[in-house]
């Protein structure tokens, strides 16, 4: 185990001392027989787990540099959303206010392949089916439009939502889509699109949502720093705890189902280990609001942005791997290619840069650092 594991674990946040209460204790039964547990005192136990990575960037020469490969002109906004085909080989962005289009483009070339008006206004979300076969976007007009791929045909929109809608999440078999809004949640099926049911309505707003690999537990984060487990199965509430004090901006479950990662407007992203519900570690260094954050594929490496750029961390340990400052004003949107090969960055610049991550810094390891050092 590595030094930075044993002083987590060194200082993890002791037991309770206070009986759970009635709704926590009922949520916790749920989760045993689920086999699946949450979790559920963050909020009231004082955070005492040290902060990591406070040792700074990996000096040069251990590393290889990521590469900028390209800087993709032609929004006319800040760029609001990011994701990759599912053969990694086009990149797809959605623009800000009155520029409510998707562009295209191609990872090889840099260069703008296509553009879709898609929404009436800001595209503030997208997301694809893991089968490749559905897009699904929406944004500050509420609609949620399904394109039926890889033609980018076949829509099917719909108008259930009555304020912005800030997040989507598809269930790895490619059967449902989450939608979070200011307004609530809502379940759509993707194949034909319809919509399913109503999670919860006005005054439970989802600024992000992450999707539980077994497909039907989804996690939301609201204005007010909560974190909220959803059972699709049993469309009901399952547990809530707050572990941050302003807006949840990013979720992220790993996919062994094991770690949450919530990212907070606090400048604070935190890890939580999902079967004991302890507080793993706190990562901090952005001098503002964290954005956005994207995990690579192999749950290797975190990718945070903010105000002052983006940051690169090691998943293992919460080193800080890298930072970049390239793009001029705060960066919105992240996205990792399917491969890990790629990420992608966007801001309020009207930029996106795709940087390639060598094998070398991509694969790297505490115990492969610690031999080097040597």
């Amino acid at each position: 185990m590595s030094v930075y594991a044993l002083s987590v674990m060194k200082h993890r946040e002791k037991p309770l001392k206070q009986p759970l209460s009635p709704g926590l204790l009922a949520a916790t039964l749920i989760s045993m027989m689920t086999g699946w547990q949450f979790p559920l005192y963050a909020q009231l136990v004082p955070q005492e787990t040290p902060s990591l990575a406070q040792t700074g960037q990996i000096s040069q020469g251990i590393l290889s540099d990521p590469i900028l490969r390209h800087t993709l002109i032609g929004h006319t906004t800040p760029i609001r959303s990011l994701i990759f085909s599912r053969d990694g080989r086009t990149l797809i962005s959605g623009g800000g206010t009155n520029e409510p289009f998707l562009k295209f483009w191609s990872v090889e070339t840099g260069e703008e392949v296509d553009t879709l008006r898609a929404q009436s206004s800001a595209i503030l979300t997208v997301a694809l089916s893991p089968n490749g076969q559905t897009l699904v976007t929406s944004g500050e007009d509420a609609d949620i439009h399904f394109w039926s791929l890889p033609a980018i045909e076949g829509k099917v929109t719909f108008f259930d939502h009555y304020s912005y809608v800030l997040a989507l999440a598809v269930t790895p078999d490619s059967k449902l889509v989450v939608s979070g809004a200011l307004d609530g949640l809502r379940v759509w099926t993707l194949n034909p699109p319809h919509f399913l049911f109503q999670l919860e309505g006005f005054g439970t707003p989802a600024y992000s949502l992450a999707m539980h690999p077994n497909g039907y537990l989804v996690a939301s984060g609201d204005n007010r720093g909560g974190v909220r487990f959803w059972n699709l199965r049993e469309r009901t509430l399952v547990s809530e705890f707050f572990p941050h004090k302003e807006s949840i901006t990013g979720l992220v479950i790993t996919s062994d189902g094991k770690t949450l990662i919530t990212a907070s407007q606090d400048a604070t992203i935190k890890l939580w280990d999902i079967p004991t519900g302890n507080l793993i570690s706190t990562l901090v260094g952005h001098k503002g609001k964290i954005q956005a954050i994207a995990l690579s594929p192999d749950g290797k490496i975190l990718a945070s942005a903010s105000n002052d750029g983006v940051r690169l961390w090691a998943m293992e340990d919460g080193r800080l791997l890298r930072r970049f400052s390239d793009h001029a004003d705060w960066v919105n949107a992240l996205a990792f290619s399917p491969n890990g090969r790629f990420l992608a960055s966007g801001g309020f610049d009207k930029m996106i840069n795709i940087w390639e991550l060598p094998p070398s810094f991509w694969e790297i390891t505490p115990s492969t650092i610690e031999n080097i050092l040597k």
